[in-house]
């Protein structure tokens, strides 16, 4: 429990850390302010940039994805499987949503917003809360949990054990009894280390041949 604890808090920074990361590498558009209240691109090359900003965001939501199942697979040995498939969907989605959000509170932090009144030079990023002319508004919390899912299933295709290596193979093999096994007079040849044996006793039959005319 205190290791799933870590995990989760753990990918939970990630996501703060993904919001701060693109706020700092995301390029932003030049616009202009004029005195008459009208705004513009100062260059043909900004308009570019707020779509440029929307892929960087989707590329580091795909990395925090890989972290998470990556993460998952490794740090919570007991949940691989169905569990652990749900947990790894469940969180990527959710820090997904967190990033996203945390970006733009970030980017209102540090960037002035468009004041028509106030003519001058401001910088602006796309929105990553798509507009419906673009795509659906949720469109980038999908990058997290597809390139989560991906490297999910793969660590469990690539995976040779029968129990995925939770373990629960060994355990279950060290509750079975050992098996006596015939032999070919009939006796029953106990395992090795299962217990002493007692000696079998010699009758007058077997040390007949042992002894000389």
């Amino acid at each position: 429990m205190r290791r799933a604890v870590v995990v989760v808090v753990a990918l939970l920074g990630a996501a703060v850390l993904v919001a701060g990361l693109w706020v700092l590498i995301a390029p932003a558009a030049n616009l202009t302010v004029e005195h008459d209240g009208t705004a513009g691109f100062t260059t043909e090359a900004d308009p570019a940039k707020l779509f440029d900003g929307v892929a960087v965001f989707a590329l580091l939501a795909m990395g925090l994805g890989v972290v998470i199942a990556l993460a998952s697979w490794f740090g919570l040995r007991s949940t691989r499987g169905p569990g652990g498939l749900l947990f790894v969907t469940v969180m990527s989605i959710a820090t997904a949503a967190i990033a996203l959000q945390l970006s733009e509170v970030f980017t209102r932090s540090v960037r002035a917003d468009l004041d028509p009144a106030a003519p001058g030079a401001y910088q602006r990023t796309g929105a990553l809360w798509l507009d419906g002319s673009v795509g659906p508004s949720w469109l980038l919390l999908i990058c997290a949990p597809a390139a989560a899912l991906l490297v999910y299933l793969v660590c469990v295709i690539s995976c040779a054990d029968a129990d995925l290596g939770r373990g629960d193979g060994d355990r279950e093999a060290t509750k079975r009894p050992p098996v006596p096994v015939s032999g070919p007079a009939g006796e029953d040849f106990v395992p090795i280390g299962s217990g002493p044996v007692a000696p079998a006793s010699l009758t007058s039959a077997d040390e007949a041949p042992r002894t000389r005319p």
